[in-house]
């Protein structure tokens, strides 16, 4: 089984982000998780990712940012992935606005694998054809369909 495939599923992908600001894109990727029992307490879920957030902007350029948790509340790993066709307001170190939303959470003993996996999102979301490709996902499968054909 792929890494991907173990953390990222149809049902954590929001296609159309409906949110232009960061906290709301936040709150939208945070609420597909809901019925996911991967995360045990969802409002201290969301409240560990604003206050990660607040930290410092996870817009890591090209119109990309990756919200991530390393937190006890986690029990697996898993990933919610939103596309904004519009674009949304992340503050992010270029200046541009961000249309790839992908939302990483790991248990806190899972240190090396968060890091290793954290590491290999942000070198999938480089790639300028696997970006476009995202962008240009109509559907879950299609979006997942990118990470299984660029995700190494």
């Amino acid at each position: 089984m792929d890494k991907w495939d173990r953390i990222l599923d149809e049902s954590n992908v929001v296609s159309e982000l409906k949110a232009t600001r960061k906290y709301d894109a936040i709150r939208e990727l945070c609420a597909v998780l809901e019925n996911d029992n991967a995360i045990q307490d969802h409002e201290r879920f969301l409240a560990d990712v604003i206050r990660r957030e607040q930290h410092s902007s996870t817009g890591i350029g090209k119109g990309v940012a990756v919200p991530h948790v390393h937190e006890d509340n986690v029990r697996r790993q898993i990933l919610a992935l939103g596309i904004s066709r519009q674009g949304v307001d992340f503050q992010a170190v270029d200046g541009e606005p961000v249309h790839i939303v992908a939302l990483f959470a790991s248990p806190r003993k899972h240190q090396k694998q968060h890091m290793a996996l954290l590491a290999s999102l942000s070198r999938l979301l480089q790639q300028d054809e696997a970006r476009q490709a995202l962008i240009e996902a109509d559907s879950a499968a299609a979006a997942i369909a990118v990470f299984d054909t660029w995700g190494s």
